[in-house]
């Protein structure tokens, strides 16, 4: 499949992913740390009957295996300083503060990878983060805090590990690498917040795993179809930036399911900005 539409599936995926999240958890008192937890075994254990499903093999060492655990530690890093930063500030700063991964994958994958992104690149970049920025609907200016520290290393975490992803997922099978890197992020979240376990009973309820498990299921898909990307031809910066217009496709889901109908020509204006975007990333 076109790595193109990897990517496509990928930010519907995620836009999906974060409607439901909204839906189903919205007003939940849980900690979010353990939430995070539970969320990335879920994903882990849905990849892995996956890759049961299409017969792959769960790769063994190999020298490239570090690489694999620096993945892991970024995205956990990346989703860690989220929880921090969502219970400080609020989404519509984090939406803004958060695009800027796209500017460190493309430094990070220039100089690491020498992918070539020339000027036509770089245009599509500006109009899909232009676009974030015309959905945010920030109001008043962002003020330097700890909440925006925290969004700001969640974007340097995720800009890195969509690089370090691009590079390990160019030699080997993308499934059952994306399984493996799954249960380490499981296990370092794990490790950074042993104090899960003491809420086990009500993390294993019924009623809790269900509001988790659409959620888990939309994110295994983006998640496999992100990797499948990179490993089709799509390059990091590519891949990585075309993603972000998942933040426009969240807004304009919500304006559908959730009927937030505000500012709807400004949402339409950012749709047409990110379609041109992804034409010029092709």
């Amino acid at each position: 499949m076109n790595w193109l539409l990897l990517t496509l599936v990928s930010v519907f995926g995620v836009s999906f992913a974060v409607i439901l999240q909204r839906v189903l958890m919205k007003g939940d008192r849980s900690n979010p740390y353990s939430y995070a937890i539970v969320f990335q075994l879920i994903i882990a254990i849905l990849n892995l009957l996956i890759a049961i499903g299409l017969g792959s093999q769960i790769p063994t060492l190999s020298e490239k295996f570090p690489y694999w655990i620096v993945a892991a530690i970024l995205w956990a890093g990346g989703s860690l300083f989220f929880f921090k930063a969502i219970q400080l500030i609020e989404a519509s700063e984090i939406m803004i503060i958060s695009s800027s991964r796209v500017i460190v994958t493309i430094l990070a994958a220039t100089v690491f990878l020498h992918e070539v992104f020339n000027i036509q690149k770089i245009l599509g970049a500006v109009f899909i983060i232009v676009s974030i920025f015309l959905v945010s609907r920030l109001k008043k200016g962002i003020k330097f805090s700890k909440g925006v520290e925290y969004a700001f290393a969640t974007a340097v975490f995720s800009g890195l590990a969509i690089v370090v992803d691009g590079f390990n997922v160019k030699s080997t099978d993308p499934i059952s690498y994306n399984v493996t890197v799954n249960f380490l992020i499981f296990l370092i979240l794990l490790f950074f917040y042993p104090k899960v376990f003491k809420q086990w009973k009500q993390l294993i309820e019924a009623s809790f795993l269900k509001r988790m498990l659409p959620i888990g299921i939309f994110a295994t898909v983006q998640g496999l179809a992100y990797m499948l990307a990179l490993a089709n031809g799509g390059s990091s910066s590519q891949v990585g930036t075309i993603r972000q217009a998942s933040v426009v496709v969240t807004v304009i889901l919500a304006a559908i399911f959730l009927k937030e109908k505000d500012y709807l020509g400004r949402k339409f204006i950012a749709a047409v900005l990110v379609t041109l975007g992804v034409i010029l990333l092709r």
